[in-house]
This record gives structure tokens, sequence and C-alpha cells, in this order.
């Protein structure tokens, strides 16, 4: 099993005070006690590097690069998928998880995410 951030983001005031990091590291929490999950995946933006410092502080390793995942104003975007592992799993180094993931998202989506 795994989880997904969907969105995550703080009002421009609330921002850069750590918010973030304890809203991600109560769904950590939330992994560490189950046992069959073993992924946490989310999305970002290319050009949202303060979001990207925070992922990788986090623990999050960068799996790839999606082409035009994000449609802002008609505009496609790029993203990253980012992902941490727990509980002995192997993640993007093991081609099965990844290929499963991919498939479980295709069937939950269609035509990407729309934002703003």
């Amino acid at each position: 099993e795994m989880f997904y951030i969907m969105t995550l983001g703080t009002s421009r005031g609330f921002r850069r005070v750590g918010l973030g990091s304890i809203l991600v590291n109560r769904v950590v929490d939330m992994i560490k006690s189950k046992q069959e999950c073993g992924t946490l995946y989310l999305h970002v933006i290319i050009y949202n590097e303060t979001a990207i410092k925070l992922y990788e502080r986090l623990g999050f390793s960068r799996v790839k690069k999606i082409r035009g995942y994000y449609t802002i104003n008609s505009v496609n975007y790029d993203c990253y998928l980012y992902a941490r592992y727990f509980h002995g799993n192997l993640g993007h180094n093991n081609s099965d998880y990844l290929s499963n993931f991919a498939r479980l998202m295709l069937s939950k989506m269609s035509g990407g995410l729309i934002a703003g």
C-alpha cells in the first residue's frame, strides 16, 4: 500500500514557519504505524524550489520528471515525482512497484491535475 499527498500549501502569511514540515511529518508518523504502507508519494511543480528543498530535507527522493503534468491558466508545466520509502520498501529501485504506482495514478486521474 501507499500514501499520496495530493495537495499541500499554506497561505502566504503563514509560509516559512514550519507548517509544511509539521503536516508532512504527521503523515510520516501515520505511515510509520502502518507496516503495510511502503511509500509516500507526491508531485511538485518543477519551479517550486522552496517545496523541493523541503521535501528533500524531509527525506524524499526524486523519482522522475513528468512532462506537462500540471495545467495552470492553459499552460502546461512539468513536475517531479518524489517518494519516501518505509518498512524496507525498495521503492523506485523496484520496477514492479513503480509500474503499479503509475497504473494506480492513471486509473485515478484523467488528463493530469488542473491547478490554480
